[in-house]
């Protein structure tokens, strides 16, 4: 297939899949590897080999990158008006949660930045040196743009005074704000919001109402398994006091987990019920049982046997009937008459 100029991609899914074996066909076949533990992003990956087979990953001609995102933090205080030319890109496709800020005339991304978690992410499809990017070296606001997007990507520290907290209740996302100043005072009547961005990439904003003296607190749907991205931002008077960024993971329904085995409560039923708590599954077949006592009823039988009784009488004596009218009537005629012959004689001589 290679003479051929043919290519052969491998897709692995799943930890138990031969990771080995696939990652060798692709390399055998100059094609390319992916891995997923999510049989969903199928369709994806054949759409990006497919996109990725039907034109050159690389791109290299000069071009002027296209402003999509104007208002992200990596852009912020740059001209990208008279930004310079590139010399070229690798044509990639965007994740689903990406934000694309930079793009190509074609529409390729060119800077893309997305959340994972807790964590940040920034892809440049195109160089920082001397071949593609040699007119950004010497850019003015080259330095500034770098020094944005890696200080985005970092992880920012949280304020010691602020806890944010999210659980899983009922269905729902549950975010608990506790705010207090520096010498343990409660914040009180700040404007509180939560920013969800759920596993499907949607978006839902909620505000966190207080519920006593420093805590807010606001739910929303939490249905789908998967990674929910919380940030949560305080502002006093319109004016941005504090951010906080958390997140809740529901990697698979709350039915399905394995919360062990409830010792207590057994014994307990055991104590109620006068039974034994076996410490060992073999100790299930002993032959010292107790033996036990259970009611059950047995009148459905004594009363089959009481009908089929019932039956075979009146079988017999039908039986019996039908011997007796079938023997012959002469004989016992005879007797009758000779006895009545008998009678009439006696008395005939008496009465002479």
């Amino acid at each position: 297939m290679v003479r051929d100029k043919i290519t052969v991609s491998t897709v692995a899914i799943g930890r138990d899949a031969d990771v080995r074996l696939m990652r060798d066909i692709s390399r055998w076949g100059r094609g390319r590897f992916y891995f997923t533990e999510d049989p969903q992003s199928i369709p994806r990956i054949f759409t990006l080999e497919a996109q990725l087979a039907s034109k050159s990953a690389i791109i290299e001609r000069p071009f002027r990158p296209v402003l999509t995102h104007g208002h992200h933090e990596i852009l912020r205080r740059v001209d990208w008006r008279e930004v310079p030319p590139l010399g070229g890109y690798v044509a990639t496709t965007p994740k689903v949660t990406a934000e694309v800020l930079l793009a190509s005339p074609q529409g390729d991304p060119v800077l893309a930045a997305w959340r994972f978690g807790v964590g940040r992410a920034a892809a440049f499809t195109s160089d920082l040196k001397a071949k593609w990017g040699v007119l950004w070296l010497r850019w003015p606001p080259f330095g500034r743009f770098v020094a944005q997007m890696v200080r985005w990507t970092l992880r920012t520290k949280g304020r010691a005074d602020v806890v944010t907290t999210v659980a899983f209740q009922d269905e729902k996302g549950v975010v608990s704000l506790d705010a207090a100043n520096l010498e343990g005072e409660f914040i009180n009547f700040i404007e509180a919001e939560a920013g969800i961005v759920g596993p499907d990439g949607g978006r839902t904003v909620i505000p966190l109402r207080q519920v006593g003296p420093g805590q807010y607190e606001g739910s929303f749907p939490a249905e789908e398994q998967g990674a929910y991205l919380i940030g949560v931002a305080q502002r006093r008077q319109g004016t941005m006091i504090g951010s906080e960024i958390s997140s809740l993971v529901l990697p698979y329904s709350p039915e399905h987990r394995n919360s062990g085995v409830n010792h207590a409560l057994l014994a307990k039923l055991a104590s109620l019920t006068g039974g034994g708590f076996l410490e060992k599954p073999e100790e299930a077949f002993r032959v010292n049982r107790r033996m036990s006592r259970q009611p059950r009823d047995v009148w459905p039988f004594f009363l089959g046997v009481a009908l089929l009784l019932f039956l075979a009488e009146v079988a017999a004596r039908r039986l019996r009937g039908v011997r007796a009218a079938g023997r012959p009537a002469g004989g016992w005629t005879a007797g009758g008459e000779g006895a009545g012959m008998v009678v009439t004689i006696v008395r005939g001589r008496k009465w002479r």
